[in-house]
């Protein structure tokens, strides 16, 4: 009889390679043989994360949770997975309860950012991801707290705070749609609409399919009377969401 260690092994292989389905599989056959197995839990919340099955994923956490109570990995899953839910002030504590165990993973502090954007506490939302920053300067993580912060300075009005987010986030990864057309629109914001054309136009260029680029600019093309490329910017949008 195969052991629970096998059955891991083979769920941690499929999830390495994006088949969550299969990893899913093989996690719970690894926990049919041991129920106490935390990391077997834990990986079974990821793999139903990305599969966007986000009330069995809270679920999977709190098992895990239940077994172990100061699993960090565990706290920050459960709190991705309740903001995907909308439970942001649940996500907070989760999130919280993660960076009292381990205060210096970036992740966890993206993640509190994230919920407190959501509840509309933008101020602390950017806190969050200067910690994140602080953390992590570089990298991919370091990306998408600049971008983020961004976000939030965007929402708290403060444009050329948020522009220079934006900015370092493309220093950083500079073939982020997110963060080109976020910028873009920061820039609409600043009233340089040419400039905001230019950064929408990067980011349809980075993923041809983003139908919130194409309807950005056919906005910032608008305001330029520049009405047939924006009507044909806004006919592609409309292409794409019908097919």
């Amino acid at each position: 009889m195969l052991d629970p260690d096998y059955w891991y092994k083979k769920g941690a292989a499929h999830y390495s390679s994006g088949d969550f389905e299969e990893a899913a599989k093989s996690l719970k056959r690894a926990i049919e043989k041991d129920p106490f197995f935390i990391e077997a839990w834990h990986l079974l919340g990821e793999s139903l994360r990305k599969i966007h099955r986000y009330s069995e994923a809270v679920d999977s956490f709190e098992i895990a949770l239940d077994i172990v109570p100061h699993h960090p990995r565990s706290w920050r899953g459960k709190a991705i997975a309740l903001n995907e839910l909308s439970r942001h002030e649940e996500a907070l504590e989760s999130a919280d309860r993660a960076l009292e165990i381990d205060p210096s993973d970036a992740r966890s502090w993206i993640v509190k950012g994230y919920a407190f954007h959501s509840t509309g506490k933008f101020q602390e939302a950017a806190d969050s991801y200067d910690r994140a920053i602080e953390i992590e300067p570089l990298g991919s993580r370091a990306g998408r707290a600049w971008n983020n912060k961004g976000a939030a300075l965007d929402n708290l009005g403060r444009h050329d705070e948020a522009l220079e987010c934006y900015e370092e986030s493309i220093l950083i990864d500079p073939f982020d749609f997110y963060t080109w057309n976020n910028k873009g629109v920061c820039l609409i914001a600043l009233k340089r609409p040419e400039e905001a054309v230019e950064s929408f136009t990067k980011a349809v260029e980075i993923y041809p399919e983003y139908t919130t680029a194409w309807k950005n600019m056919a906005l910032a093309l608008k305001s330029l009377g520049r009405d047939e490329e924006a009507n044909e910017a806004l006919e592609r949008a409309r292409e794409l969401e019908g097919e």
